[in-house]
């Protein structure tokens, strides 16, 4: 039997949803078929077992996520100053299309293979190498401040949002936190 790409990807994407709702241990393939519109047996012919649907899914959203950053930090031919602020940029609005990515990373830190860790530390830290010869202190501690500005109000965000500081709404709040966390990340260089 021939895998049909259309509905793997629609297993993926329903999968996708269930983890980043329900977290590893409560997603359930059964829900995850019936929401795609399978069979529970057609789902493990296309994912063997619910540990690789899951490790797919961590593996494509990083890869998402180093393309459309790593990329930016990596590109010498920029100033450090535009590469900051692209690169930062790009992380939080990635962290906004994925609103749910940060919790969830988070919470299932223990599900995620250390193969996947050891896979992509090297790809950040080769992409900031340019970086750390402009700079006068470890570019991994810069990398740590970039996360953590931009990860919090996404963490936060449930409890935020009760305090009334986002009266203008979530777009607007976010948007201002983004505009600052540049800000914070160019006075820590001396941008």
């Amino acid at each position: 039997m021939k895998k049909d790409h259309s509905t793997e990807a629609n297993i993926l994407r329903v999968a996708e949803e269930e983890f980043l709702e329900k977290g590893f241990a409560g997603a359930r393939t059964v829900r995850i078929a019936e929401r795609a519109g399978v069979t529970h047996a057609m789902l493990h012919y296309y994912f063997r077992t619910k540990k690789q649907l899951f490790d797919r899914i961590i593996t494509e959203k990083s890869s998402l996520l180093a393309q459309s950053i790593l990329s930016i930090f990596s590109d010498a031919s920029l100033p450090l100053k535009e590469r900051m602020e692209k690169g930062i940029a790009a992380h939080f609005d990635f962290l906004t299309a994925n609103p749910l990515l940060p919790r969830f990373l988070v919470t299932e830190i223990g599900q995620i293979d250390r193969s996947f860790a050891e896979h992509v530390y090297p790809q950040v830290v080769a992409a900031l190498r340019h970086t750390q010869e402009e700079i006068d202190f470890d570019v991994r501690h810069l990398l740590m401040d970039i996360l953590a500005l931009n990860v919090l109000p996404f963490l936060t965000y449930p409890v935020i949002e009760k305090t009334g500081m986002t009266k203008k709404g979530r777009k607007a709040y976010l948007e201002a936190v983004k505009q600052e966390n540049i800000t914070t990340i160019l006075k820590r260089l001396g941008l």
